[in-house]
C-alpha cells in the first residue's frame, strides 16, 4: 500500500489500521469520481461517488475499529470543465442506533439493492437499511 510509478491515476490516498493489523488504502483518481480500495472487506472494489463515497467508507470503516493512520495528496486532480454538484446533506431524523441490533448507523446518499435506489441509513453490524423519502 504505498506510492507506486505506476499510481499516475491516484488524486489521494487514505491509508486505514486496524488493531489486528488489517491494512486498508482508500484511492480516489485523478478523475474525482472513482474510488478504489485496496484490502480489507472491501478489497478490489472500485465506485463512482467521488469524495462523498470516500466519506462513507472512512465511516464505515472507522465505525469498524479502523483509524487513519496517515493520508496524503498523490497528484493534482484533473480539471474538469462543469462545476461538481455537492450531495444533499443528510436530512434530519437519523436513527440513534440500528433497530434490528443496536449498531452505529451511517448515512448513504446513493445506496442500492435489487429493490431501491437512494438515500439511506444503514446499519454497521447488520446491514439494515431505512429509505428516505425525498
Amino acid at each position: 500500500m504505498t506510492t507506486t510509478p505506476d499510481d499516475a491515476h491516484v488524486q489521494h490516498t487514505w491509508q486505514l489500521t486496524h488493531d489486528n493489523g488489517d491494512e486498508i488504502s482508500i484511492d480516489l483518481w485523478t478523475d474525482g469520481y472513482t474510488v478504489h480500495v485496496d484490502g480489507g472487506p472491501d478489497n478490489g472494489e472500485q465506485w463512482e461517488g467521488g469524495r462523498a463515497d470516500v466519506d462513507h467508507l472512512l465511516t464505515k470503516y472507522r465505525a469498524n475499529g479502523y483509524r487513519l493512520a496517515r493520508d496524503y495528496a498523490v497528484n493534482d486532480p484533473e480539471p474538469h470543465d462543469e462545476p461538481v454538484e455537492d450531495d444533499d446533506p443528510e436530512p434530519d431524523g437519523r436513527p440513534e442506533r440500528c433497530p434490528e441490533c443496536s449498531a452505529p448507523v451511517v448515512y448513504d446518499p446513493r445506496f442500492g439493492d435489487e429493490f431501491r435506489e437512494g438515500a439511506a441509513w444503514l446499519c454497521t453490524g447488520c446491514k439494515w437499511g431505512q429509505y428516505l423519502t425525498a
